[in-house]
């Protein structure tokens, strides 16, 4: 078995762990970079538009290209708020059905204290969408950055293991039994 796969899977991962978790700057300026590349080509669209007489096409073409770079800028910080919010108000409902169960029991005391926290969790994420957001994020890039971990430390294991073993099989004392 190859180790090649891991490696390169490792690497990756590792790298994309890092930046999520810990430089997330850099995936703002690529999508900042993307809205520049499409903002130039809207502007050569103009130019040729303008020189080739269909001006009319133009025109909704621009208005497209603006709103997708709108979108681009924009997008993450929609998606960030709204899954922090939304996740809140389950957490936050799981919570006050868990305390709602540890009370009719009357004897699960850390069923209580649970749903105490997840309440209070659920509270900060919507109160705080973009706080939990950070938080998640960090979370997500650290989570990826372990798994390149674990495919560098299985391409590794790989080649200890093709380095232990001979190419050569040994069938000395080997006998088939006829049954």
């Amino acid at each position: 078995m190859s180790n090649k796969k891991f490696m390169i899977k490792g690497l990756l991962l590792t790298i994309i762990g890092f930046i999520v978790a810990f430089l997330p700057k850099i995936i703002t300026y690529t999508l900042y970079g993307i809205c520049i590349i499409i903002a130039l080509f809207c502007v050569f669209e103009i130019i040729q538009g303008i020189t080739s007489g269909d001006f009319g096409i133009i025109v909704p073409s621009v208005i497209g290209t603006a709103l997708l770079i709108a979108a681009i800028i924009f997008l993450p910080k929609i998606v960030a708020f709204g899954i922090a919010f939304i996740g809140g108000i389950i957490i936050a409902v799981m919570g006050i059905s868990e305390i709602v169960r540890a009370l009719k029991t009357q004897n699960s005391i850390f069923g209580s204290i649970i749903g105490a926290i997840m309440l209070v969790v659920g509270c900060l994420c919507i109160f705080n969408p973009f706080g939990a957001g950070k938080i998640a994020r960090i979370l997500v890039g650290i989570v990826i950055l372990l798994n390149g971990l674990f495919n560098l430390l299985v391409a590794h294991t790989i080649t200890s293991r093709n380095k232990n073993s001979s190419s050569v099989i040994d069938v000395t004392g080997f006998t088939i039994d006829d049954k």
